[in-house]
């Protein structure tokens, strides 16, 4: 009777255990998140400037474009842009390039500009670099 016993809660265990493993695993595929991507950043991080008008940065493919927004903190200074003020060109890599242009240019000090965007619902990721303006 015994090992009757201990063979049936072998048994439970076993596919217990299976059973966790299996949605464990198909939950974890379906919440998984593929982020949007950001690079060549210019003016390049950390550089020296003479004066800060304009920024640019390539997007991945996967970024959804109305999604883009960018802010430029320097100072007291400070500019958001939503996508409709950036300009935003696909290229033929499926890469986007936005360009922000300042309303009127930073002259001297630090300047943070920092990018965020989507990929699809809560997969949202920010970014961004420091530059110094002489």
């Amino acid at each position: 009777m015994r090992f009757i016993q201990k063979t049936a809660l072998a048994i439970v265990c076993a596919l217990a255990t299976q059973h966790a493993h299996t949605y464990g695993s198909s939950s974890s595929s379906s919440s998984s998140c593929n982020y949007p991507r950001f690079s060549e950043f210019q003016p390049s991080p950390n550089k020296y400037l003479q004066n800060l008008r304009e920024f640019s940065f390539l997007a991945s493919a996967n970024t959804t474009p109305s999604s883009v927004e960018a802010n430029v903190s320097a100072g007291s200074v400070k500019e958001h842009f939503t996508a409709k003020q950036l300009t935003i060109t696909p290229l033929n890599s499926g890469q986007l390039e936005v360009v922000g242009k300042l309303t009127r240019p930073f002259q001297h000090g630090f300047a943070r500009i920092s990018v965020k965007a989507h990929s699809k619902p809560g997969c949202e990721k920010t970014d961004g670099f420091l530059v110094r303006v002489q």
